[in-house]
């Protein structure tokens, strides 16, 4: 029995260190030509995300904004902020709420795919409004503004 472990063992290098061998060597030239399809691309920012639309609307259905406003009449109780961004497959957006200036909330939404439409949604009430998107670098990729009436 010893003397099949001790033959099985050095076959079993062998095969192994054949195909590491012969491995090398197929996997080196496709490395190559990515390497210099990559040099060929221009250079990317870090973050690559960009709005391709951010509006505000009153509601969305089917994934698309309904009833694009800057201007909401009095009675308003809810405000869309829909976006379409393209550029990265993952990561983060974050919708920035403010009120008169001052910041009311934050809401961050998951980026999956590329392209992809997404949106946040805030109880409003009157006066003036600002909505930024900023990426996971917190730069501003888009912004829009809206008033609700008194």
């Amino acid at each position: 029995m010893r003397k099949y472990a001790i033959v099985a063992i050095p076959v079993f290098a062998f095969a192994g260190a054949a195909l590491a061998q012969n491995a090398a060597p197929a996997k080196a030239e496709p490395a190559k030509a990515e390497a210099a399809a990559d040099a060929a691309k221009p250079a990317q920012p870090a973050s690559a995300l960009k709005a391709e639309k951010l509006v505000i609307a009153s509601a969305v259905e089917n994934r698309e904004p309904v009833g694009e406003t800057a201007d909401f009449p009095a009675g308003t109780e809810k405000a869309f902020c829909w976006m379409k961004v393209s550029g990265a497959a993952e990561g983060t957006v974050t919708h920035v709420w403010y009120l008169e200036g001052k910041k009311v909330a934050e809401v961050p939404l998951q980026i999956k795919y590329d392209p992809m439409r997404t949106w946040s949604s805030k109880t409003v009430s009157p006066g003036s409004w600002k909505v930024e998107a900023v990426d996971g670098s917190g730069a501003q990729v888009a912004a829009a503004e809206f008033t609700v009436q008194k």
